[in-house]
């Protein structure tokens, strides 16, 4: 069983998956009240016992503006490890995505960029640098092969959803996806995530 602990805000909002020890000592300072427990799991001290936290909010709203590295692996845990194309998940026979059948494709191409440079095909026509957030996506060998140096219109594909920089609930669910989440978080979780009912996630991209 795991010995995470989800961190909520004091709207009870999650903010980030932080190990037991840090929780334990936000609720010593006074900085954190403990909201649920792992049932039947104590923690135990020379002369104090307390319940193993599995979710606790913070006594103070904090902001949060949390920063995701952008690189592969994080890219790969934004898009579900799943092609922004076909709607592929490869898995290996363990159930763990076959990280080998996944690529990073550029939307718009290297090839067609200025400068290090390209405008996004949609919205405002936002100018960006050909490698970022917004112009990756998780793409399976075969669509990163039939779309090329084109665009998605040009190779007459659709994406599955506009690529984004991660918010902070993205932040929070690239965390889950690569671990087992816990039955005790399912009431804290926002109602569109796809773990308030599902408990056998267990993808470690690492």
């Amino acid at each position: 069983m795991t010995t995470a602990v989800l961190l909520l805000n004091a709207d009870y909002s999650p903010i980030k998956v932080i190990p037991w020890e840090k929780a334990v000592c936000l609720i010593l300072d006074a900085k954190a009240r403990l909201v649920t427990g792992y049932a039947g799991k104590m923690l135990h001290s020379a002369n104090k016992a307390m319940e193993w936290p599995a979710v606790v909010a913070l006594i103070r709203y904090a902001s949060v503006s949390n920063k995701v590295r952008f690189n592969r692996s994080n890219l790969l845990a934004r898009d579900g490890y799943q092609c922004q194309y076909c709607g592929v998940l490869p898995k290996t026979q363990g159930g763990s995505p076959n990280l080998e059948d996944l690529t990073l494709d550029h939307v718009v191409p290297r090839a067609q960029s200025r400068n290090g440079e390209v405008v996004l095909p949609w919205g405002s026509r936002k100018r960006v640098s050909v490698t970022c957030w917004e112009n990756v996506v998780a793409a399976c060998t075969d669509c990163n092969a039939r779309k090329a140096d084109r665009t998605p219109d040009q190779a007459k594909m659709k994406l599955m959803r506009i690529p984004h920089r991660p918010t902070p609930w993205d932040a929070v669910r690239m965390t889950l996806i690569k671990m087992k989440v816990p039955r005790e978080w399912a009431s804290y979780l926002p109602e569109d995530s796809a773990w308030r009912d599902y408990w056998d996630v267990e993808l470690d991209a690492d």
